[in-house]
């Protein structure tokens, strides 16, 4: 038997023994006043009726106790619902057999833990709306959409806290770019010699960074501001320079002293409108100085004029082109012919700076070689090779041959680039270059075989001769001569002045043709492998050397020979 079920039959035994107990005495009070029993009848319906009616408005009462109860949780459920839907937090479930009252509490708890979780919410979204209202009014932007009077859930507070550090990295930014900017701008203008000229300059220049409109129309107008000043003082710089090129051209022509020139100088520094003024008035009086001295000038202005054209290799049928150089009539009109000629050669100078300097370096590289040539054609210099020369000779030959192709190779695209470009070839003294550095290395090729040539006819009528004078080569001095002959060179020059003063023991012979076989034994000596255009420059050297060598050697023993 379940515990309700007990204590429905012990409620009901209690009430029928009240019952029993009480309705006895009633009705004996009933009889001993002496009721009828019609009026004992009637008393007893009533106390019944009585009886019921009080039974059935405690039972009313219990109900409307109930209901209330019942509203109570339902209305506690649905805030419940709503706070945890508000918070972003799980609903927390109540099951059927919790009693109405112990439900009743436990929402009631939950509630006013979900209420105080809400009020800590609220407090710090509101301490970030107000934040981001301080943010956006700085940077003149709409805040973020969301409803102020409900508490945002996790994700949007989160969504809002992100929002808020964006705009306070943004405020920093904007910051330290307005610093800049307004540290620039006084620079400029203290530079340009001028101060703020509306009221937005004024309050840019003296507003403090922490408090000033950030907005992005407000910061492109300051860089608008900024960047029209450091233009003005990038054009002013432009407009110095070109004013101190023509001051000092014309300080150069017209010879003023060095003196006054320096003193001009240190009192016109920089590039603010008070110097360009002083500048401008020191043009205006070297220009009345030049119409003064108009004939000296325009003599001036030649001789920079040839400056440039050598500078660009201008050709001499050119040169004569340009008629107004020999004219003797000196007025405004001829100087500013020359000057115009000036300019144009400048120009084209500076464009293709790259290109005569090349040339120039091409040149420069091609008369050493010529230099190192003509050397290798004397031979007195055989006999004087202190200090390793022809080391030094042959090194220097080596370098020259490794870089002048390098150089040629980039000139010739540098000149093609430009072919391509402006549709016609570049002249370097009225010619193509390229074909210039052809032309030059033909003619190398020719001498050098001419040379070749020219020793070959050269070592058979010396032959000739000797035959008809009875002399005889000694083919057995050939390993001899040859070792002695590369030793010799490899030697110091102090080890030779040794051995010069060693008396010699060695019977002088008669050498004839023995500068070919002295020349065959040098060659022999000479490391192995594909000969190349320097090597073949190496081997005439060496030749040459030995040739020498060995004509002296008998030019020394031809008195003990016996034709």
């Amino acid at each position: 038997m379940s515990v309700d079920k007990a204590f429905e039959e012990e409620f009901l035994r209690e009430g029928t023994e009240v019952l029993k107990h009480v309705i006895p005495k009633m009705v004996q009070i009933w009889k001993q006043l002496g009721f009828p029993t019609a009026k004992i009848q009637e008393r007893f319906r009533t106390a019944v009726s009585h009886h019921k009616e009080l039974w059935d408005s405690m039972l009313e009462e219990e109900q409307n106790n109930k209901k209330k109860i019942v509203s109570t949780i339902d209305r506690l459920g649905r805030q419940h619902h709503q706070l945890c839907k508000e918070l972003g937090t799980h609903y927390r479930e109540f099951g059927d057999e919790i009693p109405l009252l112990e439900m009743e509490k436990l929402l009631q708890e939950t509630l006013a833990g979900l209420n105080k979780e809400k009020e800590e919410r609220m407090k710090s979204v509101r301490a970030l709306f107000h934040e981001e209202d301080k943010l956006c009014a700085r940077l003149n932007v709409d805040p973020c959409s969301l409803n102020r009077d409900r508490i945002p859930t996790s994700d949007q507070f989160n969504m809002l806290q992100e929002l808020v550090s964006k705009l306070k990295m943004e405020v920093v930014t904007r910051q330290v770019q307005f610093v800049t900017l307004r540290d620039s701008i006084k620079n400029s203008m203290a530079e340009l010699e001028m101060s703020a000229r509306s009221s937005f300059e004024m309050d840019l220049l003296v507003s403090d960074p922490q408090s000033i409109s950030l907005s992005d129309a407000d910061m492109n107008k300051i860089k608008e501001i900024q960047q029209g000043l450091v233009s003005r003082i990038e054009k002013n710089k432009r407009k110095t320079a070109d004013l101190w090129s023509v001051i000092e051209t014309l300080w150069e022509r017209l010879n003023i002293e060095t003196d006054v020139r320096e003193i001009f100088h240190m009192q016109n520094r920089g590039s603010a409108p008070s110097t360009i003024t002083s500048l401008e008035r020191e043009l205006t009086r070297l220009e009345e100085l030049k119409r003064q001295n108009i004939e000296r000038f325009i003599h001036a202005v030649r001789q920079d004029l040839i400056s440039w054209w050598d500078r660009c290799y201008v050709s001499d049928a050119e040169r004569r082109n340009f008629t107004p150089f020999y004219a003797e009539i000196y007025t405004e009109d001829l100087l500013e012919l020359h000057e115009a000629q000036v300019e144009k050669y400048k120009e084209l100078h500076t464009t293709n700076k790259d290109i005569f300097q090349k040339v120039l370096h091409r040149e420069n590289l091609w008369k050493r070689m010529e230099d190192i040539e003509a050397r290798g054609r004397d031979p007195s210099r055989l006999f004087g090779n202190r200090g390793c020369a022809l080391l030094q000779e042959e090194k220097e030959r080596t370098k020259i041959m490794k870089e002048l192709p390098r150089v040629e190779a980039q000139l010739t695209e540098l000149l093609n680039n430009y072919e391509r470009t402006h549709g016609h070839v570049l002249q370097i003294n009225g010619q193509d270059y390229r074909q210039v550095v052809v032309n030059q290395w033909v003619l190398y090729e020719e001498q050098k075989e001419n040379e070749k040539l020219q020793r070959q006819r050269e070592r058979a009528d010396k032959l000739v001769e000797e035959a008809k004078g009875g002399a005889k080569p000694n083919t057995p001095m050939k390993r001899r001569l040859g070792t002695t002959a590369i030793r010799t060179q490899m030697e110091s020059p102090k080890a030779k002045q040794r051995k010069l003063l060693m008396p010699s023991t060695a019977p002088q012979q008669r050498l004839g043709p023995g500068r070919r076989i002295l020349t065959e034994a040098m060659v022999n000596q000479l490391p192995q492998g594909t000969p190349s255009d320097h090597d073949a420059s190496v081997m005439s050297t060496y030749s040459v050397f030995t040739e020498n060598i060995a004509a002296r050697i008998q030019g020394a023993s031809s008195p003990n020979q016996n034709y």
